[in-house]
């Protein structure tokens, strides 16, 4: 090839080059783009509850303590929410504070016995994320009963957060 052929097909192969490296272009930012999640996919678990547990002492007839650590039978209906559950052989309890308020209270069904727990906490919200929002996270300040039969209600954790973690311990004497 002589000096006047390659300046003449000089052109074609810069524009031949050119367009290789701008279909590489296209390509790669194509397969970044097909690999971004969108913002409308939330995969973070957004729900907190409390998780409550039991124990109790219990004198049998013939005057023997036994210590149980789950319901045989409960129901919880939250006042003011719609809030609740029902089960047999509960040994945790998961329920939701309210999180337009500091105070939340459920009514308890247990051995033939009306309860009423109440839990102070102090609600935030947290920004997660374009898809996902905001989560409300609490913080756990009093927990208190108005059954003679509890004993207590400890504090275990005061942070209530989507892991499931012990938070309230709630102490019979029956």
């Amino acid at each position: 090839m002589n000096q006047e052929q390659r300046i003449k097909t000089s052109p074609f192969r810069t524009w031949q080059t050119k367009c290789v490296r701008l279909c590489l272009l296209l390509f790669v930012s194509c397969f970044i783009f097909a690999a971004c999640e969108p913002d409308t996919a939330c995969h973070q678990e957004l729900g907190s509850a409390v998780q409550i547990t039991l124990s109790a002492d219990s004198i049998t007839s013939a005057g023997d303590t036994v210590h149980y650590t789950q319901w045989d039978s409960i129901t919880v209906v939250g006042i003011g929410s719609d809030i609740g559950m029902q089960g047999k052989g509960v040994k945790v309890m998961g329920l939701e504070l309210r999180p337009d308020t500091s105070l939340t209270a459920y009514l308890m069904l247990y051995h033939n016995q009306i309860d009423t727990l109440y839990i102070q906490h102090t609600p935030r919200q947290q920004f997660i994320s374009l898809a996902c929002g905001c989560a409300v996270y609490h913080t756990i300040t009093a927990a208190w009963s108005s059954d003679s039969r509890v004993d207590s209600v400890s504090i275990i954790n005061a942070s209530v957060e989507p892991v499931a973690q012990d938070n309230l311990c709630i102490y019979l004497h029956e």
